[in-house]
């Protein structure tokens, strides 16, 4: 029987094996966001001058979605932001600076995510 295709040790996987560490816990869209890249404005990053790490991370972020939304306002859930390290509160602590620098409008929703205009 060791030849037999569907017997079940043969078919486990090992979770130590190099091809397969990491791949799981990535989504799809996960991977495929590790391809892109990030064009900065230089007027953003006099903006950003003395900005946290937070609020940097973000407007990176912010600055990518810009570019996939064809410069049209977006939306800004929580769900992606959360894998990048991001709860609520840092969101809308890093979406005040932002706005407050003069990079972004934000339009609040109550019970909504907010939509972001990029200045």
């Amino acid at each position: 029987m060791a030849d037999d295709p569907f017997d079940i040790t043969s078919l486990r996987i090992d979770p130590t094996d190099p091809a397969y560490v990491g791949k799981a816990a990535q989504s799809r869209k996960q991977r495929k966001r590790g391809r892109h890249f990030i064009q900065v404005p230089f007027g953003w990053l006099e903006h950003l001058r003395g900005a946290s790490g937070q609020v940097y991370a973000l407007a990176l972020h912010l600055l990518y979605l810009h570019w996939k939304a064809n410069g049209a306002q977006f939306k800004l859930p929580n769900g992606m932001l959360a894998i990048d390290g991001f709860d609520r509160s840092a969101k809308w602590r890093a979406l005040v600076e932002l706005e407050r620098r003069g990079l972004i409008l934000v339009e609040r929703r109550p019970g909504k995510s907010p939509r972001i205009s990029v200045l």
